[in-house]
Protein backbone atom coordinates (compact mmCIF):
# COMPACT_ATOMS: atom_id res chain seq x y z
CA UNK A 1 0.00 0.00 0.00
CA UNK A 2 2.72 2.24 0.99
CA UNK A 3 5.02 1.53 -2.22
CA UNK A 4 1.57 2.68 -4.52
CA UNK A 5 0.89 5.82 -2.74
CA UNK A 6 4.47 7.03 -2.59
CA UNK A 7 4.71 6.11 -6.53
CA UNK A 8 1.22 7.82 -6.69
CA UNK A 9 2.77 11.08 -5.34
CA UNK A 10 5.68 11.18 -7.54
CA UNK A 11 3.04 11.11 -10.41
CA UNK A 12 1.19 13.90 -8.83
CA UNK A 13 4.40 16.07 -8.30
CA UNK A 14 5.17 15.88 -11.93
CA UNK A 15 1.60 17.12 -13.02
CA UNK A 16 0.87 19.07 -10.22
CA UNK A 17 3.72 20.55 -8.13
CA UNK A 18 6.98 21.14 -10.47
CA UNK A 19 5.18 23.56 -13.00
CA UNK A 20 4.87 25.64 -9.85
CA UNK A 21 8.74 25.40 -8.84
CA UNK A 22 10.38 27.21 -11.99
CA UNK A 23 13.38 26.42 -10.43
CA UNK A 24 16.29 26.38 -12.90
CA UNK A 25 19.76 24.94 -11.12
CA UNK A 26 21.59 25.84 -14.25
CA UNK A 27 20.85 28.75 -16.79
CA UNK A 28 22.07 29.22 -20.15
CA UNK A 29 22.36 33.08 -19.51
CA UNK A 30 25.31 33.56 -16.76
CA UNK A 31 24.69 36.85 -15.75
CA UNK A 32 21.45 36.20 -14.29
CA UNK A 33 20.96 35.19 -10.75
CA UNK A 34 20.21 31.79 -9.91
CA UNK A 35 16.72 30.89 -9.12
CA UNK A 36 18.04 27.85 -7.69
CA UNK A 37 18.71 29.93 -4.64
CA UNK A 38 15.46 31.37 -4.38
CA UNK A 39 12.20 30.26 -2.47
CA UNK A 40 9.66 29.00 -4.78
CA UNK A 41 7.34 31.61 -6.11
CA UNK A 42 9.87 34.53 -5.19
CA UNK A 43 8.65 35.98 -8.35
CA UNK A 44 5.14 36.25 -7.14
CA UNK A 45 6.21 37.58 -3.91
CA UNK A 46 4.39 41.14 -3.04
CA UNK A 47 3.59 42.86 -0.24
CA UNK A 48 6.30 41.56 2.05
CA UNK A 49 5.00 38.31 1.94
CA UNK A 50 5.54 34.91 0.74
CA UNK A 51 1.85 33.89 -0.24
CA UNK A 52 2.13 35.14 -4.08
CA UNK A 53 0.31 38.32 -5.35
CA UNK A 54 -2.85 37.58 -5.08
CA UNK A 55 -4.83 37.67 -2.02
CA UNK A 56 -6.28 33.61 -1.26
CA UNK A 57 -9.62 33.44 -1.26
CA UNK A 58 -10.84 30.90 1.46
CA UNK A 59 -12.64 27.74 0.90
CA UNK A 60 -12.74 24.43 2.17
CA UNK A 61 -9.50 22.69 1.69
CA UNK A 62 -9.02 18.49 1.58
CA UNK A 63 -5.95 16.61 2.71
CA UNK A 64 -4.20 15.47 -0.47
CA UNK A 65 -3.33 12.29 1.12
CA UNK A 66 -6.05 10.97 3.56
CA UNK A 67 -4.47 10.31 7.06
CA UNK A 68 -7.51 7.38 7.50
CA UNK A 69 -8.39 4.08 5.77
CA UNK A 70 -11.99 3.76 4.17
CA UNK A 71 -13.02 2.38 7.33
CA UNK A 72 -11.53 5.15 9.81
CA UNK A 73 -8.36 3.24 10.85
CA UNK A 74 -5.28 5.20 11.04
CA UNK A 75 -3.10 5.05 7.99
CA UNK A 76 0.75 4.12 8.82
CA UNK A 77 3.83 5.86 6.72
CA UNK A 78 7.43 5.44 7.28
CA UNK A 79 8.81 9.19 7.80
CA UNK A 80 9.95 10.17 4.31
CA UNK A 81 6.67 9.47 3.08
CA UNK A 82 4.90 11.79 5.54
CA UNK A 83 7.30 14.26 4.71
CA UNK A 84 7.04 13.63 0.76
CA UNK A 85 3.09 14.33 1.22
CA UNK A 86 3.74 17.22 3.35
CA UNK A 87 6.06 18.48 0.64
CA UNK A 88 3.67 18.55 -2.40
CA UNK A 89 1.22 19.98 -0.24
CA UNK A 90 3.13 22.72 0.62
CA UNK A 91 3.60 23.32 -2.90
CA UNK A 92 0.30 23.44 -3.72
CA UNK A 93 -0.44 26.10 -0.73
CA UNK A 94 1.28 28.62 -2.55
CA UNK A 95 0.43 27.68 -6.54
CA UNK A 96 -2.23 29.78 -7.61
CA UNK A 97 -2.65 28.11 -10.39
CA UNK A 98 -3.42 24.65 -8.60
CA UNK A 99 -6.71 25.57 -6.65
CA UNK A 100 -7.55 29.40 -6.74
CA UNK A 101 -10.11 28.49 -3.69
CA UNK A 102 -8.42 26.69 -1.33
CA UNK A 103 -7.74 27.89 1.88
CA UNK A 104 -4.06 28.58 2.03
CA UNK A 105 -3.49 28.69 6.00
CA UNK A 106 -5.59 25.00 6.18
CA UNK A 107 -3.12 23.68 3.28
CA UNK A 108 -0.18 25.06 5.29
CA UNK A 109 -1.50 23.81 8.39
CA UNK A 110 -1.97 20.04 6.94
CA UNK A 111 2.13 20.21 5.44
CA UNK A 112 3.49 21.38 8.88
CA UNK A 113 1.14 18.73 10.82
CA UNK A 114 2.75 16.21 8.48
CA UNK A 115 6.44 17.49 8.79
CA UNK A 116 5.76 17.16 12.86
CA UNK A 117 4.33 13.28 12.26
CA UNK A 118 7.31 12.47 10.70
CA UNK A 119 9.60 13.73 13.06
CA UNK A 120 8.04 11.82 15.79
CA UNK A 121 8.76 8.45 13.53
CA UNK A 122 12.45 10.14 12.85
CA UNK A 123 13.41 13.22 15.08
CA UNK A 124 16.44 13.79 12.67
CA UNK A 125 14.73 13.18 9.19
CA UNK A 126 16.46 15.47 7.29
CA UNK A 127 13.71 15.62 4.92
CA UNK A 128 11.07 16.83 7.31
CA UNK A 129 13.22 19.43 8.88
CA UNK A 130 14.45 21.05 6.10
CA UNK A 131 10.57 20.56 4.93
CA UNK A 132 9.77 23.01 7.81
CA UNK A 133 12.57 25.05 7.34
CA UNK A 134 10.83 25.78 4.11
CA UNK A 135 7.54 26.04 5.05
CA UNK A 136 8.30 28.65 8.31
CA UNK A 137 10.54 30.82 5.96
CA UNK A 138 8.25 31.11 3.24
CA UNK A 139 5.62 32.26 6.24
CA UNK A 140 7.79 34.84 7.11
CA UNK A 141 8.89 32.63 10.58
CA UNK A 142 12.55 33.06 10.12
CA UNK A 143 12.70 32.32 14.41
CA UNK A 144 11.04 28.82 13.89
CA UNK A 145 13.02 28.30 10.42
CA UNK A 146 16.48 28.71 11.46
CA UNK A 147 15.21 26.13 14.65
CA UNK A 148 14.35 23.81 12.35
CA UNK A 149 17.63 24.27 10.03
CA UNK A 150 20.07 23.85 13.80
CA UNK A 151 18.28 20.48 14.23
CA UNK A 152 18.66 19.93 10.85
CA UNK A 153 22.71 20.75 10.89
CA UNK A 154 23.07 18.92 14.50
CA UNK A 155 21.50 15.87 13.08
CA UNK A 156 23.29 15.96 10.06
CA UNK A 157 26.65 17.78 10.19
CA UNK A 158 28.80 18.28 7.45
CA UNK A 159 25.36 18.56 5.00
CA UNK A 160 25.53 20.84 1.78
CA UNK A 161 21.75 20.83 1.10
CA UNK A 162 21.62 21.94 4.94
CA UNK A 163 23.80 24.87 4.41
CA UNK A 164 22.37 25.36 1.03
CA UNK A 165 18.55 25.60 2.76
CA UNK A 166 20.32 27.78 5.60
CA UNK A 167 21.37 30.52 2.58
CA UNK A 168 18.39 30.60 0.30
CA UNK A 169 16.44 31.33 4.26
CA UNK A 170 18.69 34.17 4.70
CA UNK A 171 17.90 35.53 1.30
CA UNK A 172 14.06 35.58 2.32
CA UNK A 173 14.64 37.94 5.15
CA UNK A 174 17.44 40.17 3.03
CA UNK A 175 20.47 39.26 5.25
CA UNK A 176 22.80 38.89 2.88
CA UNK A 177 25.93 38.14 5.55
CA UNK A 178 24.03 35.53 6.95
CA UNK A 179 23.48 34.02 3.19
CA UNK A 180 27.15 34.89 2.60
CA UNK A 181 27.93 32.53 5.41
CA UNK A 182 26.20 29.81 4.85
CA UNK A 183 26.93 29.51 1.07
CA UNK A 184 30.69 29.58 2.46
CA UNK A 185 29.57 26.66 4.15
CA UNK A 186 27.88 24.78 1.23
CA UNK A 187 30.64 25.97 -0.73
CA UNK A 188 33.64 24.53 1.69
CA UNK A 189 31.92 21.01 1.18
CA UNK A 190 31.41 21.23 -2.71
CA UNK A 191 33.73 23.98 -4.12
CA UNK A 192 33.31 23.35 -7.78
CA UNK A 193 29.49 24.18 -7.07
CA UNK A 194 28.54 26.97 -10.28
CA UNK A 195 25.17 27.57 -7.91
CA UNK A 196 26.51 28.43 -4.65
CA UNK A 197 29.65 30.55 -6.15
CA UNK A 198 27.24 32.43 -8.37
CA UNK A 199 25.09 33.09 -5.26
CA UNK A 200 28.22 34.01 -3.52
CA UNK A 201 28.92 36.30 -6.03
CA UNK A 202 25.66 38.14 -5.99
CA UNK A 203 25.39 38.08 -1.86
CA UNK A 204 28.42 40.14 -1.90
CA UNK A 205 27.34 42.93 -4.40
CA UNK A 206 24.55 43.18 -1.94
CA UNK A 207 26.59 44.01 0.67
CA UNK A 208 28.52 46.93 -1.77
CA UNK A 209 31.59 44.26 -1.66
CA UNK A 210 31.72 44.65 -5.54
CA UNK A 211 35.42 43.60 -5.66
CA UNK A 212 35.12 40.98 -3.93
CA UNK A 213 31.78 39.79 -5.53
CA UNK A 214 33.64 40.20 -8.98
CA UNK A 215 36.57 38.04 -8.26
CA UNK A 216 33.65 35.37 -6.69
CA UNK A 217 31.99 35.36 -10.15
CA UNK A 218 35.54 35.14 -12.32
CA UNK A 219 35.35 31.61 -10.54
CA UNK A 220 32.54 31.02 -12.67
CA UNK A 221 32.52 33.29 -15.73
CA UNK A 222 34.34 35.50 -18.09
CA UNK A 223 35.18 38.95 -16.95
CA UNK A 224 32.45 40.28 -19.69
CA UNK A 225 29.96 38.09 -18.09
CA UNK A 226 31.15 38.64 -14.08
CA UNK A 227 30.58 42.89 -14.83
CA UNK A 228 27.27 42.29 -16.95
CA UNK A 229 26.42 40.38 -14.03
CA UNK A 230 27.64 43.70 -11.74
CA UNK A 231 26.11 45.73 -14.16
CA UNK A 232 22.63 44.19 -13.74
CA UNK A 233 23.16 44.10 -10.02
CA UNK A 234 23.78 47.69 -9.72
CA UNK A 235 20.53 48.81 -11.99
CA UNK A 236 18.41 46.62 -10.14
CA UNK A 237 19.54 48.37 -6.52
CA UNK A 238 18.80 51.51 -8.42
CA UNK A 239 22.45 52.78 -9.26
CA UNK A 240 22.11 52.93 -12.77
CA UNK A 241 25.14 55.31 -13.47
CA UNK A 242 27.34 52.66 -11.62
CA UNK A 243 25.57 49.59 -13.56
CA UNK A 244 25.94 51.60 -16.62
CA UNK A 245 29.88 51.69 -16.09
CA UNK A 246 30.20 47.80 -15.66
CA UNK A 247 27.98 47.12 -18.53
CA UNK A 248 30.49 49.59 -20.23
CA UNK A 249 33.58 47.67 -19.43
CA UNK A 250 31.70 44.40 -20.07
CA UNK A 251 31.77 45.08 -23.44
CA UNK A 252 35.08 46.11 -23.08
CA UNK A 253 36.53 42.88 -22.23
CA UNK A 254 34.05 41.53 -25.10
CA UNK A 255 32.46 43.46 -27.40
CA UNK A 256 29.88 41.06 -29.05
CA UNK A 257 28.67 40.68 -25.18
CA UNK A 258 24.71 40.84 -26.65
CA UNK A 259 23.03 40.73 -23.37
CA UNK A 260 25.28 44.09 -22.27
CA UNK A 261 24.71 45.70 -25.49
CA UNK A 262 21.11 45.29 -25.24
CA UNK A 263 20.64 46.35 -21.73
CA UNK A 264 22.97 49.71 -22.67
CA UNK A 265 20.70 50.25 -25.39
CA UNK A 266 17.58 50.26 -23.20
CA UNK A 267 19.32 52.04 -20.57
CA UNK A 268 20.07 55.01 -23.36
CA UNK A 269 16.52 55.08 -24.26
CA UNK A 270 15.11 55.17 -21.28
CA UNK A 271 17.28 58.26 -20.62
CA UNK A 272 16.30 60.02 -23.81
CA UNK A 273 12.68 58.38 -23.93
CA UNK A 274 9.51 61.31 -22.86
CA UNK A 275 8.35 60.81 -19.15
CA UNK A 276 5.43 59.05 -18.71
CA UNK A 277 2.95 57.57 -16.38
CA UNK A 278 4.94 54.13 -16.07
CA UNK A 279 8.73 55.14 -16.00
CA UNK A 280 10.04 51.72 -15.27
CA UNK A 281 12.38 49.92 -17.70
CA UNK A 282 12.20 46.12 -17.55
CA UNK A 283 15.62 45.24 -18.58
CA UNK A 284 15.78 41.84 -20.32
CA UNK A 285 19.19 41.73 -21.44
CA UNK A 286 18.14 38.54 -23.59
CA UNK A 287 17.41 35.19 -22.58
CA UNK A 288 16.89 34.82 -18.72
Amino acid sequence: MEGRLRSWLIAGLAVVALPSVGCKFFQKDETTLPNAMMPVNAQQASNGGWFGSKKPVYGPVQEQVPMRDANGAKREFKADTYSAFADAELEMAYDENVRPDLDRDSLIDVSRRKFQEALKRDPKSKQALLGLGKLYTWAGDRERAMQAYAEAQKAHPGDKDIAWAVSRSCVKFEDWAGATTACDAALKLDPENRTYMKAKGYFLARQDKWDAAFDTLLNVMQESEARTFLGRTLVGVGRTQDGMAQLQMALKANPNNEIAQNIVAQLQEAQTAPVTNNPDVQLTGGTR
